[in-house]
């Protein structure tokens, strides 16, 4: 047994020694196959190239020496110009993203306020103002704000703007509302301005029932707070409620020539209407009311399109149009600086006096004369002065006799033309150069202080 064991071992391992050797035989076979294939390639390419003559290596295009290098040059100098034109381009498309970006960021920036004085609780007061984002309500709420009172405006935005008010955004004394008094408002406080209302004749035409609407319904709603909340409110009325007078100057005590079915007059009797409900309100639920009745007012913060005297002058002398006066330029106007006004409504609302009280400058001018005032005024003017056609039922002469107000408020205006157009025009200047929002631009003429 253990004898075939053996042979059996013996005879696999001639057989595994035998297909080695066939193996090892097999591969030197190949390598020697592939060497002479190799041989005969480059034997049959020496013989190729034998055919190839000399003169056929003539006829081929010489080369300069010295030409190669110049064009490899300017290639790469073509190159290198339209590599920097497109990083440029690049840069320039990066640069516009980052401005757009930083102005975003700034917007950012924790808000700075003006400066605003302390009060105690016994001292401040809650104070709405109802329209506080328009031209007027904004700058009463600005020195509201710095007298330390605690300030809520209500706006619906038909013809203010929160750029009016941002700069108090976030402080702890200013709240906004995003509310029209057409609707009952419930909201708690000591003293209402009631100035909501379009102002501007191309404004109020626009929508005439709306405009009727704020200055009844909207009225009886803030006499109707100020009767639940036990609030003194002031109603602003305006000149337009005298209508085109009979009488000049016009005093309080006249009583108006008014066209109740005219363009102007859903502003106008609103506005009538207005001052009715204010007295009536007075008489019969002791609601302690003041009127004041607003003539014309300019100032920073105007629509530049509003379609007012100042502002369409203004404009058009700045960008050298033709300064264009409606009807013969004869008409009169007397106009107030916004400033001026405010205080004249603080006065009002301070005072014990509770009849009507106008509230405007007594210096007049002709149409005519005032767009020559704004002409000589504005550096480099070249427009030219000419009429159009005359507005319907424009008042032909208009003049407050302001002296109740001298009398009872201790009030008179003490911003000149001159000074307050120039304010004016360098407001308007800013609006027309102004390509990107920057959050500090409040066009408040006060100190900043850190943020509360």
């Amino acid at each position: 047994m253990i004898r075939q064991s053996l042979k059996f071992r013996k005879t696999v391992t001639i057989v595994c020694v035998l297909s080695l050797i066939i193996f090892i035989f097999l591969i030197l076979r190949q390598d020697k196959l592939n060497k002479s294939d190799v041989g005969g390639s480059h034997q049959r390419i020496d013989n190729d190239l034998q055919f190839v003559g000399y003169r056929d290596f003539n006829k081929m295009p010489k080369m300069d020496d010295h030409n190669v290098p110049q064009r490899d040059s300017d290639m790469e100098t073509n190159r290198d110009d339209n590599e920097a034109k497109r990083e440029l381009q690049e840069a320039k498309v990066r640069l516009a993203q980052l401005e757009k970006k930083i102005a975003i960021l700034e917007g950012r920036i924790p808000q700075k306020y003006p400066d605003v004085k302390y009060l105690g609780y016994k001292e401040r007061k809650r104070i709405l103002v109802t329209g506080g984002a328009g031209f007027v309500g904004s700058h009463l709420v600005d020195v509201l704000m710095t007298q330390g009172h605690e300030v809520i405006v209500v706006d619906n935005f038909f013809t203010g703007r929160k750029r009016n008010v941002e700069h108090w955004f976030g402080h702890r004394n200013f709240e906004m509302i995003h509310h029209d008094i057409v609707n009952p408002l419930y909201v708690e406080a000591d003293e209402i301005y009631h100035l909501a209302s379009p102002a501007s004749p191309p404004h109020y035409m626009q929508n005439p029932v709306k405009t009727i609407k704020t200055n009844t319904l909207g009225t009886i709603n803030m006499l109707g707070l100020a009767r639940r909340v036990g609030a003194k409110i002031l109603i602003a009325s305006t000149s337009e409620v005298y209508g085109d007078p009979m009488v000049h100057p016009q005093p309080e005590s006249y009583w108006g020539h008014v066209n109740p079915i005219g363009p102007r007059a859903c502003y106008d009797e609103g506005k009538r209407v207005a001052e009715t409900l204010a007295y009536s309100y007075a008489k019969q639920e002791k609601v302690n009311v003041r009127v004041a009745r607003i003539f014309n007012t300019y100032g920073p913060r105007m629509h530049a399109s509003d379609g007012r005297v100042v502002s369409n002058f203004i404009m058009q002398a700045i960008q050298n149009l033709t300064i264009t006066v409606y009807g013969n330029g004869k008409q009169t106007r007397s106009f107030c600086y916004v400033s001026d006004l405010v205080d004249g409504l603080l006065a009002l609302m301070a005072s014990s006096y509770n009849l009507p009280v106008n509230i405007g400058n007594p210096v007049e001018h002709t149409i005519e004369e005032f767009a020559v005032i704004i002409k000589n005024l504005v550096p480099g003017c070249r427009s030219t002065v000419a009429t159009g056609a005359a507005v319907e039922d424009d008042p032909q002469r208009r003049r407050p006799d302001i002296t109740l107000a001298e009398t009872h408020l201790k009030w008179k205006p003490k911003v000149s033309l001159q000074d307050g157009l120039q304010r004016t025009i360098e407001y308007f200047k800013e609006e027309l150069s102004r390509t990107t929002f920057y959050n500090n631009q409040t066009y408040m003429d006060v100190k900043v202080k850190s943020p509360h």
